[in-house]
């Protein structure tokens, strides 16, 4: 059985507050809780995809791992290591529902010692640290796509294009008072954005629509597809099912973890090598929109190679390698 690694599961950046290298270790460590649970997944699902005969079948097990995945991020919870400070045991396994996530974005958050001043409405930054400066990267593109897409308006709507053409209403991007009353700040903060969740329906039919997508990667890989992972338009896909995943969050904490752990299962279950993600595939699926987030991520997420260091392969690469060899051309 292939062995997931810690290096599929690259500390996020936006939660590297500190710029002390002892606590970027200490955050590091949750990598290899992540790996074990990949890991066992992998066993798991391959007994589980076995006796499986259709699509439906297969996106159901997909389900189901998620669900156990979930359980496996609220036990971790209740450990120090698997809990973020500010967060509460309850909220990890529980379903969103109907109240949405809403999550702050903005130039300077996370820096430290910064503040939001709502009386000048501004943000006064501190010291950088990595985490301020993903959000400081987050923030000039949802600057940029405001500036494109919705110059006139507050609200930025993601629309996810779905396999059969239909399109879902994702989540939305605030910006303004508008994302000020969302946050409970009650001002207009110059340079301050959030996300908010999609309604629940529009979630539950995004998650399926992601596990049906590996579901038929899944499919093709049982019908005997050995080459999968020289095929751009099946890497493709799979970026597709990330995003429709990351589209319909289900829980109130942990849940970006669930989804990294249960992409990494699948890409080697489907590829037959583990991925390295992208350690802000999340949050570049909350802000980029769905052309922007596979051209990220195709151009980030990278192959480990087990028993070699770890080596990682990037995926675009990999994709103009195999263009050379068999003269695809790429979209």
């Amino acid at each position: 059985m292939t062995l997931i690694t810690a290096a599929s599961f690259p500390t996020p950046h936006i939660i590297k507050t500190s710029n002390n290298p002892a606590v970027w270790d200490q955050q590091e460590r949750f990598a290899a809780l992540q790996a074990s649970a990949a890991t066992e997944a992998l066993e798991w699902l391959g007994g589980e995809l076995g006796g499986a005969g259709s699509v439906r079948e297969r996106a159901i097990h997909f389900l189901r791992l998620h669900r156990q995945l979930a359980d496996w991020r609220y036990q971790l919870a209740q450990r120090e290591e698997g809990r973020s400070p500010e967060s509460l045991l309850r909220q990890y396994g529980r379903p969103i529902g109907d109240v949405p996530i809403v999550d702050m974005f903005g130039r300077g958050l996370r820096s430290v010692g910064f503040r939001i001043d709502a009386e000048r409405g501004v943000i006064v930054p501190g010291a950088e640290t990595p985490a301020s400066r993903q959000h400081d990267r987050l923030a000039g593109l949802i600057e940029a796509r405001f500036d494109a897409e919705a110059p006139d308006f507050v609200k930025l709507q993601n629309w996810v294009l779905t396999r059969s053409g239909r399109q879902i209403a994702g989540n939305q991007i605030l910006r303004g008072l508008t994302a000020g009353v969302a946050l409970g700040i009650f001002a207009k903060v110059e340079g301050l954005y959030c996300t908010r969740t999609a309604d629940a329906d529009d979630r539950r039919a995004l998650q399926w629509e992601g596990f049906e997508t590996l579901a038929e990667l899944e499919t093709d890989r049982a019908n005997g597809r050995s080459d999968l992972i020289d095929d751009p338009d099946a890497r493709r896909r799979f970026i597709a099912a990330e995003y429709f995943l990351y589209q319909g969050p289900e829980y109130d904490r942990g849940g970006d973890a669930v989804t990294r752990v249960l992409l990494a299962t699948a890409h080697t279950r489907i590829f037959g090598v583990p991925p390295k993600l992208p350690q802000d595939v999340d949050v570049m699926a909350y802000v980029a929109g769905q052309e922007g987030f596979h051209r990220y991520v195709e151009s980030t997420q990278g192959l480990v190679t087990v028993g070699t260091g770890g080596s990682v392969t990037n995926l675009e690469q990999r994709a103009r390698d195999t263009e050379r060899t068999t003269g695809l051309e790429r979209g």
